[in-house]
């Protein structure tokens, strides 16, 4: 990821955020696109892009619970945590699926497939308790049997590319 095809990426959606802090969101989706997660050469790269110091960009990275600072799976399981999934049974789900996954709680699997980690509100309460799939589809309810379905159709599919342009 550079400046320069940062700068390209967000030079037609400048005028859609007349406050330039508000740039660094989609800065950093799109530079988290191409990694899957956010090295310090491409948080040097959003700051630069938008004109802010790079201390500022990480702080605002790390407040973000979908704005990876680590290398993650090739596929991500994002488990909603909030208290609509929690009072249907996140935890339960959660706790599932990263025994399925061989895993100790949030982390990525040994063979680097899956990263699996507890986020704040999908904005799905309706169909609690649910999970996000790469950053994209939610789906939900789900039950542990679903979880286990779901995991092994995935390693069934290629993942998918990064970020689509």
């Amino acid at each position: 990821m550079t400046v320069h095809e940062l700068e390209e990426y967000l030079a037609p959606i400048r005028h859609e955020y007349p406050d330039p802090r508000s740039l660094i969101l989609p800065a950093l989706k799109y530079a988290q696109g191409e990694a899957g997660w956010l090295p310090p050469e491409a948080m040097a790269a959003v700051a630069e892009a938008t004109g802010f110091s790079q201390a500022y960009v990480e702080s605002v990275a790390s407040f973000y619970d979908r704005c990876y600072l680590e290398p993650t799976g090739r596929r991500v399981l994002n488990v909603c945590v909030t208290l609509s999934c929690m009072l249907r049974g996140s935890d339960e789900l959660f706790e599932h699926m990263a025994d399925y996954l061989g895993l100790d709680g949030e982390g990525t699997t040994e063979d680097g497939m899956f990263t699996l980690a507890r986020v704040q509100c999908l904005g799905a309460c309706d169909r609690a308790p649910c999970l996000q799939v790469d950053s994209g589809e939610q789906l939900g309810p789900l039950e542990a049997e679903d979880a286990t379905c779901l995991i092994d159709d995935l390693r069934q599919e290629p993942a998918p590319t990064r970020y689509e342009r």
